[in-house]
Parts: structure tokens; C-alpha cells; sequence
């Protein structure tokens, strides 16, 4: 089973323009207290259920916004394996800046547990890192570095192209990179109250550019987010050794206060 934790892994990114500054809170397509529930399966049956939850919260000085992404296992594969997945990672984000703060992860999957803690330094571009696995505890970042969960939700903020892929910087376990998507196409999906049937989509696919050090297969994840101004994740799709494992939209609460600001 692949939990939302590596699935979030691969996540942030999304078809737009080279990064500039995010606009006004009062264009976000989420807002605080926003939740959406995702249904886990693997060959159509249930492996688990992920929840992606924004929240308002503070980092120092800053007032910023949290997206808090939460993770368990269920269902016949948890219980024929005995894997039990059970994970936690908590963004914060600078609204103001579109910059990370921070982001801390506990990873429990099995008998693999890690805890990281990255805090970011905005004016030095230099990342502090507590992590379980990664002897280095400092690490230049760069300007405006983003952690893996802050870029998906600023992948909403920035909206879709279909000709140009969008380049973030990303920070993730570790290293730097370089990270972009494309556009794939569009569909309609019968998805859950409020959105209902036919709901238009875009599917796109984030890959990791030439000359990073890394690479992403093409094909690897796809991810459907609805064509409209909220940009609701609502399917995730990742190939796996054997098939392919599923995270679709189980519920959608929309929230109602704008992000923190200062």
C-alpha cells in the first residue's frame, strides 16, 4: 500500500507560469478550515483514507497558514498484511510571501517511523533540519524555498496552463530541486455533494526537470483537480510494482475564513 505521505512526496506542482509572487488572499481557492476527506483503495478495495485540512496558525512573529495532511490505514490490506500506516505532516506557510516556514513530518508505516522537523530561514535562505534519518542539520535552501505540502496548496493558488509547464524550488528530505507539471488533459467525474456529477476536471502530472539529480517517470502520478477557481484535489493516481493505487475524493468541506495574513 502507498499511504498519502508518499503520494505527497511526489505531489506539489502544477501547469502555470515561472514562480512570482501569489495574489491576494482574496483570490485563494481555499480558505481556513477547509477539509477534504480522500478514500484509499488498491484493486478497488480499500487500503485507507487521507485528510487535507487548512488551518490558521502562527510561526514566530508570523501569523501563517497550516495545511495539515493526515494518513491512516484501513480495510482488508491492513488487516491481511498487519501494516499499519499512520502519519502526520503539518506546513506552515507565509501567505504573505508565498514562502515555506516550516514543515514537520511523523511518519509511522509499519515497522518505518521518522519525525522531521524543518524550520526555514526567510532572510539567511538557509533550512534547520531535525530528521531521524539525515545526519545534516543545515542546509542552504536558497530564496523562498517550499516545503513539498505548502507547493501543492500554491499549485491551487497559481491556476492551470496548458502550454507552460510551472518551476518551483522545493525543499524535501533533504535536498533541493526543481520541480514541474504539466498539463494532460481534461474529464468529468461523478464525485461526491457538493460538486455532483460531471464535474469538469483537469489532470495533470508533476515530473522533476533535467540536470536535478533526480527523476520522476512519466506516468508515474497523475493527479484531477476541478476546472474551476478552487482547484479541488480530488484524485490521485500513482502506479505502483503490480497495478495502481487510487486516492479519491470522499467528502469536500470548503471552510470559510480567508488565510492568516499579516
Amino acid at each position: 500500500m502507498i499511504s498519502i505521505g508518499a503520494l505527497l512526496a511526489l505531489l506539489p506542482l502544477h501547469a502555470g507560469a515561472p514562480y512570482t509572487a501569489p495574489p491576494s488572499e482574496a483570490q485563494a481557492p481555499f480558505t481556513v478550515g477547509e477539509r477534504v476527506r480522500l478514500r484509499i483503495t488498491y484493486a478497488h478495495l480499500l487500503a485507507g483514507r487521507a485528510v487535507l485540512s487548512v488551518l490558521a496558525g502562527r510561526r514566530g512573529e508570523r501569523d501563517a497558514t497550516e495545511f495539515v495532511a493526515q494518513a491512516e490505514s484501513a480495510g482488508f490490506f491492513a488487516w491481511l498484511l498487519r501494516f499499519r500506516v499512520r502519519d502526520l505532516t503539518v506546513a506552515a506557510w507565509d501567505p504573505a510571501s508565498g514562502c515555506s516556514l516550516a514543515i514537520e513530518k511523523h511518519l509511522h508505516e509499519g515497522r518505518h517511523q521518522r519525525e522531521q522537523l524543518v524550520v526555514f530561514d526567510l532572510a539567511t535562505g538557509a533550512a534547520e533540519v531535525k530528521d531521524t534519518q539525515i545526519p545534516e542539520t543545515r542546509f542552504d535552501v536558497g530564496a523562498c524555498p517550499l516545503d513539498v505540502l505548502s507547493a501543492f496548496y500554491l499549485t491551487r493558488l497559481r491556476g492551470v496552463a496548458e502550454n507552460t509547464p510551472l518551476e518551483l524550488p522545493v525543499f524535501d528530505n533533504g535536498k533541493r530541486y526543481t520541480l514541474a507539471v504539466r498539463f494532460l488533459g481534461r474529464e468529468k467525474l461523478d464525485l461526491p455533494a457538493p460538486l455532483g456529477r460531471a464535474t469538469p476536471t483537469l489532470i495533470v502530472e508533476p515530473l522533476l526537470l533535467a540536470g536535478t539529480g533526480l527523476f520522476v517517470k512519466s506516468g508515474r502520478l497523475k493527479i484531477w483537480l476541478t476546472d474551476d477557481a478552487r482547484r479541488i484535489p480530488v484524485r490521485l493516481r500513482a502506479k505502483v510494482a503490480i497495478g495502481s493505487v487510487s486516492a479519491d475524493l470522499e467528502s469536500y468541506e470548503p471552510g470559510g475564513e480567508a488565510p492568516a495574513a499579516p
